[in-house]
């Protein structure tokens, strides 16, 4: 290795570091006297004033390190980027560094943002920074415009929403030019590596001052900056690289931002359908928000800094899984598809809980707001004819492997079996009347019917078949035919009927989670593990303010045997005798009373409540006779 080499990497890192360090204590001193200031209010964290504005001095440390690499006469090396790519790159960043110091000085609008956002995007693309291509495949004009403008404006809202709390945006700015720049010294491109290497030092420069408690802030300013240059060196390193490097490794390394941004357009979506768009209320996709992924982990109890480094620590991760998988090739797809199974789980468990509540919230309200019968009757009779047909269809394409594989013509068989096929099921499910029913106030046995109606109706058909092709019938296809059919069409109907109990279940899962609310509800027990509490948890899920409902602990109950087991998805935690140690154990705030108790189990439950804070709410299905002479 030549003594160029050994120097040419540092130089650039100490280069952007070292201008970074020396131009950041500099803003801070003269950011208050041009009105660069944060001021505490709203959902913002900090106690007293704060200068803003700081991504300028990052801004000057990467086109240091930038000059570095083009100015100084180094020997020729491999690299996309060119110097003629930083000379058109330098006055459009510049462009975006005004934006975000006219922001940080006036506050604008999210529109007028947006849309100079979106015009600093269209010149980037008649600049020659475009994406060019998806996956190898050359996109079309209008196609390679439009992917390119959302690219821009994804990465830079993206860190623009995740710069909360000191240091985040900057130390997930830096972990990512990392993780990119590995991925790119295994595909031996020293030039475009060198221009992530600056970006690091630049970033590292300023984290010095940014980490908690933080002396200045990157403002929108630097959130912009750092989205915008991430955004465009990757589209710049793309058009010869494979998949994974050119957009993948990016996706993965700002990771944690993208997915921040992703549940806020999730959930400001869903509460503008709850609540109508009215921005006025703070519903609108341009209304900010406190329910960020710093948020919930600072109202868990958690520092700044600690909520800082578990970031971290994420993007750390998705960039080791892009490096991993840029290194295996021959095993890319498995660590992909193990990392993609992780991290929806991790999602669904731990970070999406507000997303999940809102959504089952606006389903529910969706499916059980009254409708007209006849609007009701024709989607409900449109989808079986759909779900019948498309069983049919996967039906007679499998059942023919038994004989080598699918060989005919895929319509006209559809055409010659369908009145049978479909028209008999769907006989069946008028006969069970299945079209006659409110699903979403449904028993289960009603929906077994409809399960039922359907397998009755397939094999009816199978019977037809049989006999109508006599000893030209091959039985074991249409044997096949009628197992598949079944196995796809039974279980669809039911449950495009039962979304409503799913969805129901799901936010009762969903309210057991970890809550992150503003406003937590109580920690509650509930006395009882009869049919009344799924009654009475089926009412709480439709309950209208559910960030104050009940944060369900568990069951207590009389029956030793289920200990331990999980009823109406609870879990039966101990029996009425164990409430005292139960209370102090899991904090408990409120009991329900929900089952019948007899008076001992009563005398027992008051007895074990003495001198407690704990509060008893009985909950009741009263019977009252009302006598028609009053009514005279």
């Amino acid at each position: 290795m030549s003594t160029e080499v050994l120097l040419k990497y540092p130089s650039v890192f100490l280069t952007g570091l070292i201008v970074t360090l020396f131009l950041t204590p500099l803003w801070r001193a003269w950011a208050p006297r041009l009105g660069f200031m944060d001021r505490p209010g709203g959902r913002k964290i900090h106690a007293s004033p704060i200068p803003t504005g700081g991504g300028i001095a990052l801004f000057a440390g990467f086109h240091a390190a930038c000059a570095v690499v083009f100015l100084l006469p180094w020997q020729p090396f491999a690299g996309q980027i060119t110097r003629d790519w930083w000379l058109r790159f330098l006055p459009l960043s510049a462009a975006v560094i005004l934006l975000g110091l006219m922001d940080d000085r006036r506050a604008l609008q999210p529109k007028v943002k947006l849309l100079a956002q979106g015009l600093l995007a269209t010149i980037a693309y008649f600049l020659d920074i475009r994406m060019q291509n998806i996956l190898g495949v050359a996109l079309p004009l209008w196609a390679d415009y439009l992917g390119t403008v959302l690219w821009f404006l994804t990465l830079m809202n993206a860190f623009n929403l995740i710069d909360g709390i000191d240091g985040l945006a900057v130390g997930i700015a830096l972990i990512a030019s990392v993780g990119i720049a590995l991925s790119m010294l295994f595909r031996n491109i020293p030039g475009d590596l060198l221009l992530f290497v600056g970006f690091a030092g630049a970033c590292l420069g300023f984290l010095r001052y940014n980490f908690f408690p933080a002396k200045v802030f990157l403002g929108d300013t630097g959130s912009l900056f750092i989205g915008f240059s991430l955004a465009a060196l990757a589209l710049s390193t793309n058009s010869k690289g494979p998949a994974l490097a050119g957009f993948g490794m990016p996706l993965l390394a700002a990771g944690v931002p993208l997915f921040d941004s992703l549940l806020a357009i999730w959930r400001r979506s869903v509460r503008t359908v709850l609540n109508g768009s009215s921005a006025e209320k703070g519903l609108g996709l341009d209304q900010a928000d406190a329910d960020h992924l710093h948020h919930r982990l600072l109202r868990l109890g958690h520092g700044q800094n600690r909520v800082a480094l578990w970031l971290y620590a994420a993007t750390a991760l998705l960039a080791a899984v892009g490096v991993l998988a840029s290194v295996f090739h021959d095993r890319a797809l498995g660590i992909l598809g193990l990392a993609f199974l992780l991290g929806a789980y991790t999602i669904l468990r731990h970070l999406a809980w507000i997303e999940l509540r809102d959504s089952g919230r606006a389903v529910l309200r969706g499916i059980v707001r009254p409708v007209r019968r006849n609007r009701t009757l024709i989607c409900h009779i449109a989808a079986d004819i759909l779900i019948l047909n498309a069983a049919l269809l996967v039906s007679i394409v499998l059942s023919s492997l038994e004989s080598g594989g699918y060989s005919g013509d895929l319509k006209r068989d559809w055409l010659y079996l369908a009145p049978v096929q479909v028209g008999l099921p769907f006989l069946m499910l008028l006969l069970f009347r299945a079209y006659s029913r409110v699903w979403y106030l449904a028993r289960i046995s009603e929906y077994i019917s409809a399960g039922l109606a359907v397998f009755l109706g397939c094999a009816l058909a199978w019977s037809v078949n049989l006999l109508a092709e006599g000893k030209e019938a091959s039985v074991l296809s249409l044997t096949l035919r009628f197992l598949v059919m079944t196995g796809l069409a039974s279980p669809a109907v039911v449950g495009i009927r039962a979304v409503a109990r799913v969805v129901e279940d799901a936010m009762q899962w969903t309210q057991r989670g970890r809550r992150v609310d503003l406003e937590r509800g109580p920690r509650a027990l509930i006395c009882g593990a009869g049919y009344r509490t799924t009654l009475f948890l089926r009412l709480t899920a439709h309950a209208p303010d559910l960030n104050r409902s009940p944060e369900f602990l568990g069951i207590v109950d009389r029956d030793e045997a289920i200990r331990g087991h999980f009823v109406h998805g609870l879990q039966v935690l101990g029996l009425y005798s164990e409430l005292p140690v139960l209370i102090r154990k899991h904090r408990v705030e409120v009991i329900y009373l929900i089952e019948a108790l007899n008076p001992s189990e009563w005398a027992a439950i008051q007895n074990s409540l003495r001198g407690t804070p704990v509060r008893l709410i009985r909950w009741d299905i009263v019977e009252t006779e009302v006598c028609a002479e009053e009514y005279a």
